[in-house]
């Protein structure tokens, strides 16, 4: 018995397998006789590709990776240049297959040179399958090839004599007080901007993502410089949160990581929810605990690496801070947790700045008896108390302006 005839035996009287028994070569049969020809099983017709502005994410030199919110199935390539050399082609294949998404390419570079302009462009066009007769759910179709506008920016350089940087944090898509942050940062020019937390209000629908995290209120936030990706606990809420890391480019995927620019070494960490993993409110959603031992582990061994050991400044980023009692919010000591594993280790290793969001309250905490370490907070989504913090660092020194978006400024930090 030849696997054909197998197949149609083994269907009789089966109401599991109702497709064991179409003979796929039989081009006069019609496999999807609901589908009307020529119409679309999957994707759209040929049309723009593009949604806004890329974002370059990592944001070190070696760990870079482009995102391209598109409005249609797309698929394509990134190609880049440094400086004047010559186009270089990055496919973003994974298992043998290109990428493909209706919300947004994401493409790692390979490591590249610090303290180098790069130029790069998107080249994609849309994806899309027709019903045809002979392939049971249509002939793969794809569209002419659309180019992005040519953009550049700079890796950073973990050997220049200072450091320029936004920060960001409790944005929750107020568009008033997005468009002023990036007014501030377009102003300012830095060499990174980091996104410390709660881009959102929730995680819902992945058709949104792309205008929560990548283009927020339609801008173009770091499309010519590298965005560093802090997750906050909000970001985690919703039924489209396991889809976040194809929204975001942080090194390995992971939201906790390390970088370093000109005097300043830059840990990013995850503090996850603001609850304990067995609390009613997770619904036993919540594994962060783990991930946060996980994290400590990490720490330790970071620190003692020569880019973090050599380091003038040594500064901690992460959303919810680890010194935290809101007078409003009972029992909000939310990162105990995470203070109790990680404090030790960040003693030891010098850290003497904590940049944290998460309170809408902006405050600076100098240290003190039971808080070893500084710590700034940012403030709130709403345009009266939003917050734009604006560092610099020199090998002798390490300034943070932070304002709110009005230019009144709340908090001037000068640590040596």
């Amino acid at each position: 018995m030849n696997r054909r005839t197998f197949l149609a035996t083994a269907a009789v009287g089966s109401a599991t397998l109702p497709l064991a028994a179409q003979n796929y070569s039989d081009y006069t049969r019609d496999p999807r006789p609901d589908v009307a020809e020529g119409s679309w099983t999957a994707g759209a017709p040929d049309g723009p590709v593009f949604k806004g502005s890329p974002v370059v994410s990592g944001p070190a030199a070696d760990a870079i990776a482009i995102l391209q919110p598109v409005q249609r199935l797309t698929t394509g390539h990134l190609e880049f240049a440094v400086e004047d050399g010559p186009w270089q082609r990055v496919d973003g294949d994974e298992a043998g297959l290109m990428p493909m998404s209706e919300h947004v390419l994401k493409f790692r570079l390979p490591p590249l040179p610090p303290g180098k302009a790069v130029k790069y462009r998107v080249v994609a066009r849309s994806a899309g399958w027709v019903k045809v007769r002979q392939f049971y759910h249509g002939e793969f179709k794809a569209g002419a090839a659309q180019v992005s506008p040519e953009r550049r920016f700079r890796t950073l350089n973990p050997n220049a004599d200072t450091t320029t940087f936004a920060v960001w944090n409790d944005t929750h898509e107020n568009t008033e007080t997005l468009q002023a942050l990036d007014a501030l940062t377009t102003r300012l020019k830095p060499d990174f901007m980091l996104w410390n937390g709660d881009q959102s209000n929730d995680v819902h629908f992945e058709r949104d993502m792309a205008g929560q995290f990548l283009n927020p209120a339609g801008l173009a936030i770091a499309d010519r410089w590298p965005l560093a990706y802090v997750r906050g606990n909000h970001d985690v809420r919703g039924p489209a949160a396991p889809a976040l890391p194809d929204f975001t480019g942080t090194p390995d995927d992971r939201y906790y990581y390390g970088f370093r620019s000109g005097p300043m070494a830059a840990i990013v960490m995850d503090t996850g929810e603001d609850k304990p993993d067995d609390s009613p409110y997770l619904s036993g959603m919540g594994a962060f605990q783990k991930m946060q031992r996980q994290q400590a582990e990490w720490l330790k061994r970071v620190v003692k690496e020569e880019w973090f050991r050599d380091a003038p400044h040594k500064v901690l980023f992460c959303h919810i801070p680890l010194w935290f009692k809101h007078p409003r919010i009972p029992n909000s000591d939310g990162t105990k947790y995470c203070r109790d594993l990680w404090t030790p280790t960040l003693i030891e290793a010098g850290v003497k700045l904590v940049v944290s969001g998460h309170t809408h309250d902006y405050l600076w905490m100098p240290a003190k008896e039971g808080q070893p370490i500084a710590q700034l907070i940012g403030g709130a989504p709403q345009p009266k108390y939003a917050t734009f913090i604006e560092g610099t660092a020199t090998k002798s020194e390490l300034k943070l302006k932070m304002t709110k978006i009005d230019g009144t400024l709340v908090a001037d930090v000068t640590m040596t």
